[in-house]
Order: C-alpha cells, then sequence, then structure tokens
C-alpha cells in the first residue's frame, strides 16, 4: 500500500527540489531587475513589476514595450498573452487541486511557474495517490517566488549602479532567444516559433499591437501544424 507522506514532509521535499534550478533562476532574476532600471523603471516600479507578475517572459516583455513608451493597456495585454501558457497548466494540474479550498487555488495559482509546473507534473504522476502532494507544489514554487525576489533585487541594484553609456538593450533579445531555442523541440513548435518571429517582425501596428498579433498568429500556426500531424 502507498503511504502518503505528511504536509511538512511534501513541504521540504518541495525545497529541496529547488536546489538544482537555483543556478538558472539566479541569473534569470537578476536580468530582468537589471534590465526595468535599464528601461527608465524606478526601483520600486521594478521590483513591483517582479511581484505583481512573477513571470520572467511577461516582466521582459512588459519591460521592452514600457522602453518604447507603449501604453499602459498594451503592456497589461502583452503581459497576459505572453503568460496564456499557464491556463494550460492549470488546466493539466487541475485534477490534484480540484479538491482544495478557494484559498488555496489563488495562492497556487499566483505561484506557478515553469519550472513548478515541470516538477510537479512528474512527481504528481508518480504519486497520484498521495493526499497532500499540494503541499510539494507550495514548497518547491515558494522558494522560486524567494529566489527570483532576490534575484530581482540584486539586478535592481546592480542595474542602477551600470553607467547609461553601457546599455543594457541587449539583454531583451538575447533573454527570448535563451528561452526559445530549448523549446523547438518538434515541427510544431519550430513553425509556431517562425511564425510568430516573422510576425513581429514584418507586422507593423499602431500601440505596439505587433507582439500581440505575432503571439496569436504563433499559437494559431503551432495548433494548426499539431492538429494537421495527427490527421496524418
Amino acid at each position: 500500500m502507498l503511504q502518503v507522506p505528511n504536509a511538512r514532509a511534501e513541504f521540504f521535499a518541495g525545497c529541496r527540489a529547488f536546489g538544482p534550478m537555483l543556478m538558472s533562476i539566479v541569473p534569470f532574476g537578476m536580468v530582468c531587475g537589471a534590465a526595468a532600471i535599464s528601461a527608465g523603471m524606478t526601483p520600486a516600479q521594478a521590483f513591483a513589476m517582479s511581484w505583481v507578475i512573477f513571470a520572467g517572459s511577461a516582466q521582459i516583455a512588459a519591460t521592452q514595450l514600457f522602453a518604447d513608451g507603449a501604453p499602459l493597456p498594451v503592456i497589461i495585454a502583452t503581459a497576459a498573452v505572453v503568460n496564456l501558457r499557464f491556463m494550460m497548466y492549470s488546466a493539466s494540474l487541475g485534477p490534484w487541486f480540484r479538491p482544495l479550498k478557494v484559498r488555496w487555488k489563488v495562492l497556487l495559482a499566483y505561484l506557478i511557474t515553469d519550472h513548478a509546473y515541470a516538477l510537479s507534473i512528474v512527481r504528481y504522476m508518480r504519486e497520484n495517490e498521495g493526499k497532500n502532494l499540494h503541499w510539494f507544489y507550495f514548497g518547491l514554487a515558494s522558494a522560486i517566488w524567494a529566489c527570483w525576489q532576490f534575484a530581482t533585487i540584486a539586478g535592481i541594484l546592480l542595474g542602477s549602479l551600470v553607467p547609461a553609456s553601457w546599455s543594457l538593450d541587449f539583454i531583451v533579445p538575447l533573454t527570448f532567444i535563451a528561452m526559445v531555442v530549448p523549446l523547438l523541440s518538434d515541427r510544431a513548435m519550430l513553425i509556431a516559433a517562425t511564425a510568430g518571429g516573422l510576425a513581429s517582425v514584418l507586422l507593423v501596428l499602431p500601440l505596439k499591437l505587433n507582439l500581440i498579433a505575432a503571439a496569436l498568429i504563433g499559437i494559431g500556426a503551432g495548433l494548426a501544424a499539431e492538429r494537421l500531424r495527427k490527421t496524418r
């Protein structure tokens, strides 16, 4: 019979699972903090964006639009589109989180990240009879959140010390490239990235709406390619 781990054990198991991710999260968080300062945000604005959005790719996109002078509604809409993948993550985790109370669901939804989802879903599939698996997710996601905030603060402080002549604008495209390339593991992902990339370059829309349009085009192209593969 499968032994059900208690909440305390699951929480600390999640904290321990965070360890190997430390070296990837810290540099990215520092990049986001430094990029926000380079874009002209105050330290308070940069830190507020970090804990309100808590999503590296969306923070980078919002930072780029802020630097370009885009209106606030466009910045918010773009961040929302970039984070659409979290809806799929939430649907995948739904069977394990459904019995939880609303306050738990709200907290865990706020803490969702790519890393927390990937490690948690593997553990859930392996130990799907456990009653406290949400504590593993909470321990892991909390550790990621704390690390991200400290890394962002470090980036903000370092960014404020960098002379303006040392433009950090190159951080944004390099970070996106680093995030996208490892994901191009099949034809559908490659088509989605190509379509979205071309659309973002070729489309000229008012209010910086080309990024939103490019994201939707990329998603549509990827879904179409995947559906075509399945029909074959």
